[in-house]
């Protein structure tokens, strides 16, 4: 005999309501938006993606929760990349530099749209309450650090690391910019730059010890900043980077963050915000000074060493106000996925990839098969699909193809429909299982925190931003077990790794 469980049967009516009402929802705005005129439509179902893609933020800042989960700094990339800048484009604001690619304007509108479509179906995959709870029911791990700190260990892998940076900056000619596709690509470079990536970990394996469940160390967490900070300048300048100073930092804030207590959000966000723009209003008047001749490329350790004053001396004479435009000119300009989609929907059927359907499956083997193994492991495709649409031979014309591009021309629309998902599926794993959960260690948010910056890069392509989130993710481990046992040898009490 049959029998129905009524729970059951009534959380489906109102899941089946709701995704009733949500289609409903979905559909009025669009034919709502489809009756503006084309100047008002665009910018209307920018507003609507700024809104969606905001809302994590604010419902964290409200509610006083953590604005490290992945969907809000992924949410404020949609907002940058699609929202904010398309409201600029349309509204002619100097800031907003007219993009490479030209007749765009009658897909601005649908990249838009197909965006918020990706934005939407990652909140269904992140949100999903039955994803959830499957989460929560994983297996946990246990891996512990010592309780004592190993500082010779985590100085010497920081000092390998920066090492590891060193020789990339004075081989390889000081910037990625110079670089075409093929140098990018050798094993050798991705060797060096994996192994840079040792110093992030020594510095959010130090956080752990600055900060306690029991409180802030004020003392080491001087001692750490004082010693990463200036070194970590020094290759924000010479890499032209915007972003190295600020991964670490916001890595420390994270620790301290599910070490210390909740953050209370606003005045954390405030500083984030304030970095941003002055890390990228320096690197930006260090460009503009480098090509205008006045200041050079460091190139030997005598011009790496003095190239911090002489910027300094250029930052002084431009003075608050050009740094504040450059930051916001350079920010907004970056920001480009809106017109790199609105081409893709443009000109993608003209441009011929020789994908496989089989490439997303295989990242694990891209990740740690050597091309030396594999010369025919494919590259990514970013550079290929600048150049047919630029007209530019070569392979220094990549730009961010962004994941729902990288979608949309290997499998169409259903592909963005059941990649998006998957995506967000996968932020709640990582997310959920690494350091939302009771009993998560120290361990799990260093290895959080080191992957959440590489996967949030949603404007790249699929491929090379979770190769190296996987990469990342080994190495991590790796590290962590290497100074558990280093600890273990040197006879710390509870320095056992389990």
């Amino acid at each position: 005999m049959l029998t129905f469980d009524r729970d059951l049967q009534s959380r489906l009516s109102v899941a089946l309501v709701v995704a009733l009402g949500a289609a409903a929802a979905g559909t009025a705005g669009v034919l709502v938006v489809s009756q503006f005129p084309q100047r008002l439509a665009t910018p209307a179902l920018a507003v609507a993606l700024s809104v969606l893609a905001l809302t994590p933020a604010l419902y964290a800042l409200i509610r006083r929760g953590d604005l490290f989960q992945p969907i809000v700094p992924i949410g404020l990339f949609f907002f940058l990349d699609f929202g904010m800048r398309t409201l600029l484009v349309e509204a002619g604001s100097e800031l907003a530099e007219p993009f490479i690619f030209v007749n765009i304007e009658d897909t601005r509108g649908s990249a838009v749209a197909l965006a918020t479509l990706t934005l939407g179906l990652i909140y269904v995959g992140y949100y999903l309450p039955w994803w959830q709870r499957a989460v929560r029911r994983l297996p946990q791990f246990s891996l512990t650090v010592p309780e004592g700190a190993p500082w010779l260990v985590l100085g010497l892998v920081y000092a390998v690391g920066v090492i590891a940076r060193g020789v990339v900056l004075l081989d390889r000619g000081a910037t990625f910019a110079r670089l075409d596709l093929q140098e990018r690509l050798t094993d050798d470079f991705n060797v060096l730059l994996q192994i840079g990536s040792f110093s992030q970990f020594a510095v959010l394996l130090a956080g752990v010890y600055a900060f306690r469940p029991q409180g802030v160390r004020r003392g080491v967490l001087a001692a750490v900043l004082a010693v990463i900070v200036p070194v970590e300048m020094v290759f924000t300048v010479a890499f032209g980077s915007k972003h190295v100073v600020a991964v670490l930092l916001v890595g420390l804030a994270g620790l301290y963050n599910y070490r210390v207590r909740r953050l209370g959000g606003l005045p954390f966000l405030l500083a984030v915000a304030a970095a941003v723009v002055v890390t990228f209003g320096v690197v930006t008047i260090y460009r503009d000074r480098v090509h205008q001749g006045a200041l050079q490329r460091p190139t030997d350790l005598a011009s790496l060493a003095t190239a911090p004053a002489a910027l300094a001396g250029e930052l002084v004479e431009a003075g608050p106000e050009e740094i504040l435009h450059a930051a916001l000119r350079t920010l907004v300009n970056r920001q480009t996925a809106g017109e790199t989609l609105s081409s893709i929907l443009a000109y993608g059927d003209t441009v011929d990839l020789e994908m496989t359907g089989a490439d997303l499956v295989l990242i694990p083997a891209f990740a740690f098969v050597p091309r030396a193994i594999w010369p025919e492991k494919p590259t990514p495709f970013s550079p290929r699909v600048s150049s047919a649409f630029r007209g530019v031979d070569g392979n220094r014309t990549s730009f961010g193809i962004t994941h729902t591009g990288d979608l949309f021309l290997r499998y169409g629309l259903a592909g963005v429909v059941i990649g998006s998902l998957m995506l967000g599926l996968l932020y709640r794993l990582l997310y959920g299982w690494l350091v939302n959960r009771p009993g998560a260690t120290a361990v799990g948010s260093v290895l959080y925190l080191a992957v959440l910056w590489r996967i949030i890069f949603v404007n790249a392509e699929v491929i090379p931003v979770y190769v190296q989130a996987i990469r990342s993710l080994v190495v991590g481990l790796g590290l962590v077990v290497l100074v558990a046992y280093a600890a273990q040898l040197s006879g710390r009490p509870g320095s056992r790794p389990t």
